[in-house]
């Protein structure tokens, strides 16, 4: 981190060789902002308004979009879910659908999101499904729950700036970290990054995604 955090400090993307010009790392962030709305305009019915500043609790805008069947999927703790997919009161996919919705929600409302990858958890939530039909087995004790992951953790093929604008773009990570490899054995499904603050030092916000708050 000590190598890398050295540079950040001298990088002119932080804009003080020029104070004329805006400094670049607003530039890093637009195009963060927008690959993000990218993905997230696919899913515009999982969308919701936030309410604004006056509202304090938000908790019931999260589970707005949700079924009553899905509303009982968010609220089960990960031992529990993990025992229905396995009993086939639920599939990995419809479990999956339900916490996506949940965190598109999340991220109207509170900002949470980083790096989002639905497309790539569903693959792995038909697969386990198949795989559950197929032997009759999980997985592993995780099979078909869906973990986030923390935005400075490595997942294979996603950004791994951690809220550093000089890192954005340039770190997409070429392997998982073990703990994100362990959560795939175990048959967890990995399906978005979530924020945290530069150096995680501080309450979660960075230079190019803002301030997170919780629900």
């Amino acid at each position: 981190m000590g190598s890398k955090t050295t540079r950040l400090a001298c990088h002119p993307e932080n804009g003080h060789a020029n104070p004329q010009q805006p400094p670049a790392y607003r530039d890093i962030a637009a195009r963060k902002v927008a690959e993000r709305e990218e993905r997230l305009a696919h899913y515009p019915e999982w969308r919701v308004t936030d309410p604004g500043s006056h509202v304090s609790n938000v908790v019931p805008l999260l589970h707005s979009r949700l079924t009553a069947r899905e509303r009982k999927i968010v609220n089960q703790d990960a031992c529990a879910l993990a025992g229905k997919v396995a009993n086939r009161t639920f599939t990995s996919v419809e479990v999956l659908t339900a916490f996506c919705k949940a965190a598109v929600a999340s991220q109207d409302l509170t900002n949470s999101l980083t790096e989002i990858f639905f497309e790539e958890g569903f693959t792995r939530a038909k697969e386990l499904d198949q795989h559950l039909e197929r032997t009759g087995q999980v997985v592993g004790p995780l099979h078909g729950v869906p973990v986030s992951i923390k935005d400075h953790i490595l997942v294979k093929g996603h950004d791994t700036a951690s809220g550093y604008a000089s890192w954005a773009f340039k770190t997409v990570a070429d392997r998982d970290a073990a703990v994100v490899k362990i959560l795939r054995q175990a048959g967890a499904i990995i399906y978005v990054k979530t924020a945290n603050p530069q150096t995680l030092l501080v309450r979660p916000h960075n230079p190019y995604f803002g301030s997170s708050s919780d629900p």
